[in-house]
């Protein structure tokens, strides 16, 4: 009888502990949330940290051989598969990370081959190793996302030129590719009755050359879109798990803080040197190469820019209802609006509408 009303005093306490907790703050402070713990602990011992990285080792197998051999998950185990890298870089450092990566490719070229193995490693094993040290060392979340662009663009150019060599992938392959996606897009037109509005005077050969030579031009820059979008997901991916196994990770701002900097306005100077360039000695060749591709690079970063600008808008004026506007006006009327969004980025990386306007406002208020 004794035992058992100890107990019940306990879960009395228990529960009465809860409440306060849980119960509201006074003086209207808001009550924190309590800090996740990391569920590895922060220093192992050589016997546990051997197992968990064989741990971890496996997971990045498992995944990678998913992203092999299941065509229906290979999309979501392909950005999986580098997260049990960056896992063991952000908890053991660089060394027993490089370690892990190099136990981990030898283990799928056992399954997939030397150079399946290798190609995987290339294309997401240096995004996931990145993303792992610049949690471990505490790099803010902007350099870390610009950082995982470059690791993704120069792992896709070294995947290239790799595959070149050892596949024998040439020029003249890659543009009998192109050529083939271009004849089936005009195939789709014409069947459907949209490629005599499209083409106009020209004749489908021409219109086929010219987008042709077009797709081929900006293959740099649609390269370097993908390692952006491949950077992105693969950082969302890292900090969620990060996260939710008590890793702290830094927060991006909110969204109505994003804009871009003016320094990063010298691309479009460059692209627009390049323009006047190729306009003045008559040379269409590489230079408006070069200055197509920037701007195709720079015109979704405006436009996020623009929307940015819009969405802190709404958050400084207090009208919600201008987002649901611009959502509108982007899913119905996306290519009028695009272009006030690039020049609404646009000014804003230049002076700065936001200070600005903040500044008029306290003038006002006085």
């Amino acid at each position: 009888m004794y035992y058992e009303y100890s107990v019940l005093l306990m879960m009395t306490a228990e529960v009465q502990s809860l409440f306060e907790e849980m119960k509201e703050p006074e003086n209207g402070q808001q009550r924190k949330r309590p800090t996740r713990r990391p569920l590895f602990a922060d220093e192992p011992a050589p016997a546990r940290r051997v197992a968990e990285g064989a741990m971890l080792v496996a997971s990045a197998v498992i995944f990678g051989l998913s992203a092999a051999y299941l065509p229906v998950l290979w999309l979501a185990a392909m950005f999986l598969w580098p997260v049990p890298l960056a896992l063991l870089v952000r908890r053991f450092g660089t060394g027993f990370g490089l370690g892990g990566i190099l136990a981990a490719a030898v283990l799928l070229s056992l399954f997939i081959g030397p150079v399946g193995a290798l190609t995987m490693l290339l294309n997401m094993g240096g995004v996931g190793f990145w993303y792992g040290y610049a949690a471990r060392r505490g790099i803010r979340p902007s350099l870390a996302i610009l950082g995982g662009v470059v690791m993704a663009a120069v792992s896709m150019l070294v995947l290239i030129v790799f595959s070149s060599a050892v596949a024998g992938l040439q020029i003249a392959d890659l543009t009998a590719q192109v050529e083939g996606f271009v004849d089936m897009y005009v195939g789709n037109l014409e069947a459907r009755g949209q490629l005599s509005a499209i083409i106009g005077q020209m004749s489908v050969e021409e219109y086929s050359a010219l987008l042709t030579e077009h797709m081929l031009s900006m293959l740099p820059a649609s390269l370097l879109m993908i390692a952006m979008m491949e950077a992105g997901i693969a950082y969302a991916l890292n900090t969620y798990i990060f996260r939710r196994l008590g890793y702290p990770v830094a927060k991006l701002p909110p969204f109505n803080e994003w804009r871009m900097p003016w320094y990063t306005l010298w691309g479009l100077i460059i692209a627009l040197a390049c323009w006047l360039i190729a306009h003045q000695t008559g040379d269409d060749g590489v230079w408006n190469i070069i200055a197509t591709n920037v701007m195709y690079i720079y015109q979704p970063l405006l436009m996020m820019a623009g929307l940015t600008l819009v969405y802190w808008q709404a958050w400084f004026w207090r009208m919600p209802w201008m987002n649901y506007i611009m959502l509108v006006l982007v899913i119905c009327a996306f290519r009028m609006i695009s272009p006030m969004l690039i020049m609404l980025g646009l000014i804003d990386s230049m002076i700065d509408l936001r200070a600005a306007i903040q500044k008029r406002y306290r003038r006002v208020a006085r």
